[in-house]
């Protein structure tokens, strides 16, 4: 961090050293970049504050370019003059720790040039940098969306043989509607040479590298590219379609894939942090945060039902069983959860973590015999109680619903449909009943442990974030829920720790592709995300 709000630093003294601004007596010639170049350079993004170094290698004679990042940590060699790009890096698995490898594919391009396409670039003047340099401006405005726009500045200098070189590029992504900055980096370049021998654009050992076909597994597909290179955007995209069943119009292909773009950069540069938790791209992956509004549908209740139990441990009582309490519990283990299910295009979480906790409370009163209830008889009958179906609900409202009129199995009330539909619950020969509901004390870790162990699953309202939304495994804490609210309903089925860090086991209603098949790890540190401050148990 420190180093990167010196680099910071350094280009706001750089762009503002100068206070005027020249116009050159060309100004109609066209940016000329050279055939021949090598680059060393660091891209800074300020939304995630992260630095990522590259090496660039391009001979345009020998129809070969080659691409390092981070120290070469990744190395990349394209080879248009037989259509292969071959990749070199670091694997991890349970036999082997960070042994290179080296992987070929067919590249459609037949060469990949690094620097900028400029065609819709306008000059504007020259300004005079650090050291007195003067460099070129040129800047390019683009409608990425109906109320975004993408703006590019680019600073080069030309050389004493007409070719110019680019200094640093300025991204910046505005959203007008909102009049908020959405995305900024800039990437600077240096280092520049305009020799690029074989020998540097030539993979070692090439006849050692594994051959690759892309489009088998998506999530390997995507450790073999990267989206600053746009031939491998656009491939990534094509995958990601292609993996989720994705069909797009032609002018929605376009914003699909401009979402698909930032997604992609947020969850690699997440990953490189190395937080403890990591993301991946999924199914919500082309999607605005307002277009998966639906994800989220749960509301706190403004008021406490008076037929509600009281908690019935005091905290010295809830201290002392908790002392008795094994380290892990998992409600799976004792197969009293049913699998994970999906909410689909509807903002029925209230339903779907409701009834998560009728069947596991009924399961363990059974003898473990598992019952799979329907949802969608919650989001049909429970509106007189503090919901509205798929428009979202309460955690309290939904369990007196059922406390006051049962819940049948989805084979006899129907399919789930993720959409409101018609009540039909007096045609139903049986419903389950529950004797009762209590509120968990909130804020209170032991006492969430305790009621998992005695009464079985614990729904709680949590803030799903963006970063929530695309979970992939680990302890998840994230910091941005300080400053939000709790939207989502989710079910809690255990507890455990993992080096020396406490947690609890958490089922969503996103569908078992999404995070650690279905469930989410959430840290028990400082009430993350809120995960204590409204839970609920059913007394079956």
């Amino acid at each position: 961090m420190a180093a990167l709000r010196a680099t910071i630093v350094l280009f706001l003294y750089i762009t503002l050293a100068s206070g005027y601004t020249l116009m050159r007596e060309d100004e109609d010639n066209e940016i000329v970049w050279p055939t021949e170049y090598h680059f060393k350079g660091e891209k800074l993004n300020f939304q995630s504050s992260l630095k990522e170094n590259f090496e660039l290698w391009y001979n345009g004679d020998l129809n070969r370019s080659r691409a390092d990042f981070n120290d070469g940590t990744v190395r990349k060699w394209y080879y248009g003059d037989t259509g292969y790009a071959y990749v070199i890096h670091p694997v991890t698995t349970e036999e082997v720790t960070n042994e290179e490898i080296c992987v070929a594919r067919t590249s459609e391009d037949e060469q990949i040039d690094f620097l900028p396409d400029v065609s819709d670039f306008t000059y504007t003047g020259q300004n005079i940098l650090l050291y007195d340099k003067v460099v070129d401006i040129w800047t390019s405005t683009e409608q990425i969306e109906a109320k975004m726009v993408r703006e590019t500045t680019l600073y080069v200098t030309k050389t004493d043989s007409g070719v110019d070189i680019p200094v640093q590029v300025v991204n910046k992504a505005y959203n007008l509607d909102l009049g908020e900055l959405e995305a900024h980096t800039i990437t600077n370049f240096f280092d520049f040479r305009d020799t690029v021998s074989e020998e540097e654009v030539t993979v070692e050992d090439e006849d050692d590298c594994e051959e690759f076909w892309m489009g088998q597994d998506f999530q390997r597909d995507l450790t073999f590219l990267h989206p600053d290179i746009p031939s491998e955007l656009n491939l990534a995209f094509d995958l990601y379609a292609n993996h989720h069943n994705k069909m797009y119009n032609d002018q929605e292909h376009q914003m699909r894939k401009r979402i698909f773009e930032k997604n992609w950069r947020m969850v690699e540069g997440h990953n490189r942090k190395n937080l403890g938790f990591r993301l991946k791209l999924n199914d919500f992956s082309d999607k605005t945060d307002q277009e998966l509004s639906y994800l989220t549908g749960t509301f706190l209740s403004t008021h406490e039902y008076p037929d509600m139990i009281p908690f019935p441990h005091s905290l010295t009582e809830v201290d002392e069983i908790a002392e008795e309490l094994p380290e892990n519990f998992d409600l799976r283990i004792e197969g009293a959860i049913t699998p994970v299910k999906n909410q689909g295009h509807c903002g029925s979480c209230w339903a779907f973590c409701t009834t998560a906790a009728v069947e596991g409370a009924l399961a363990r009163v059974n003898g473990d015999r598992l019952l799979d209830l329907s949802e969608q008889s919650l989001v049909d009958c429970a509106w007189g109680f503090d919901n509205m179906g798929c428009n979202g609900g309460t955690l309290d409202g939904a369990m007196k619903y059922v406390l006051t009129h049962g819940i049948p199995t989805e084979e006899e009330y129907g399919l789930y449909e993720a959409n409101d539909g018609f009540c039909k619950i007096q045609n139903m020969s049986t419903t389950y009943q529950i004797r009762g509901f209590s509120r968990v004390t909130p804020r209170n870790p032991n006492a969430l442990k305790v009621t998992l162990f005695k009464y079985g699953p614990v729904t709680v309202a949590i803030h799903a974030s963006k970063l929530m939304k695309h979970y992939s495994s680990g302890l998840f804490y994230d910091f941005s829920c300080d400053d939000s609210y709790p939207n989502h309903g989710v079910t809690i089925v255990g507890y455990g720790v993992r080096d020396g860090e406490d947690y609890w086991i958490v089922k969503n209603s996103w569908g078992e592709l999404w995070g650690e098949d279905g469930y989410i790890l959430m840290s028990a540190k400082n009430n993350n995300c809120f995960v204590l401050d409204s839970p609920y148990y059913l007394i079956a």
